[in-house]
């Protein structure tokens, strides 16, 4: 008997418990306790170290932590509806790969856990988490969010100390004649007279031994040093100024000159995509879930 009374006291205060912890706030038919989202932002601090792209605010209040839950609820809602739900089997594969990626095995990974103040399980639902928020982020915000290669290529351009390593590549259409047959006024004039040429097609006697070469597609990676500065100052539809070469002075048209993508600029560019991606899908992402939200029943009561 005494046996018996001892158990109907310990329900009475675990349900007593229950009531006591006041409800944060309701999503559709899902509740959360105040102590649901105090339990998250306890452990916030390893969770923006594991997924800092998901938990991307420096702080979190309380009201944060709901809004964050709503936010991932309505995520979990709008993949189920594209026939997209992360299994547990799923999860265990991420994690897994995970393992294998930092060498690590189960027991390490749990102790890490541990010395960080998350739980295994709470870490197995963050996977999950995070598998969902890339998924969304590709298959709904991404489409959403525009950036042109030249936005970024402009913003390399800004940002790089070597303006060099931007290149370019030419049609280039080069002019040559030997240098004993001008004076320096006559080759300062060059770009004047060949200009006039393209126009009504007469050369002046002193130059009338001037030969064509038309040197097709040529990237300036390709170019010799001093060649390369003279076009990156030239136009395209327009003459550089002459360079001597040997005894030749040679002098280009530019028919096509357009930015390309150098090394180093292929190296930064994911990069400085997902940047201005950050940036840029930040406000159309909050704006997506203010509107979605219309849709659902949302109590808040914090």
């Amino acid at each position: 008997m005494k046996k018996i009374s001892c158990i109907l006291l310990l329900l009475t205060f675990s349900i007593q418990a229950k009531l006591l912890d006041k409800v944060a706030g309701v999503i559709n038919d899902k509740v959360y306790t105040l102590s649901d989202l105090k339990e998250i932002q306890s452990s916030i601090k390893s969770r923006k170290e594991i997924a800092g792209f998901v938990y991307s605010k420096n702080k979190y209040s309380v009201k944060d932590i709901f809004f964050h839950l709503r936010n991932s609820y309505i995520i979990r809602d709008k993949l189920s509806e594209q026939g997209i739900v992360i299994s547990d089997e799923r999860v265990e594969e991420q994690i897994v790969a995970t393992k294998k990626r930092l060498n690590i095995n189960q027991s390490i990974l749990e102790q890490s856990l541990r010395d960080r103040g998350l739980s295994y399980e709470q870490y197995f639902e963050l996977t999950r988490e995070i598998t969902e928020f890339n998924i969304f982020n590709r298959n709904i915000i991404a489409p959403l969010v525009n950036i042109t290669d030249q936005e970024i290529k402009n913003l390399f351009y800004k940002e790089s100390k070597n303006k060099n390593t931007f290149s370019f590549n030419y049609y280039l259409i080069d002019y040559v004649i030997d240098k004993k047959k001008l004076s320096k006024k006559d080759v300062k004039n060059l770009p004047k007279i060949l200009s006039k040429y393209k126009i009504n097609g007469i050369l002046p006697g002193k130059i009338k031994s001037l030969v064509k070469n038309d040197l097709g597609n040529i990237s300036d990676e390709d170019l010799p040093a001093d060649i390369r500065k003279v076009l990156r100052s030239s136009s395209q539809d327009s003459f550089s100024k002459p360079i001597t070469k040997g005894n030749d002075v040679h002098i280009f048209f530019l028919k096509k000159k357009e930015l390309a993508e150098s090394e180093e600029f292929k190296a930064a560019k994911n990069q400085i995509y997902a940047r201005l991606f950050a940036k840029r899908s930040k406000n159309i992402t909050n704006t997506w879930f203010n509107r979605e939200a219309l849709n659902y029943y949302i109590l808040k009561n914090i």
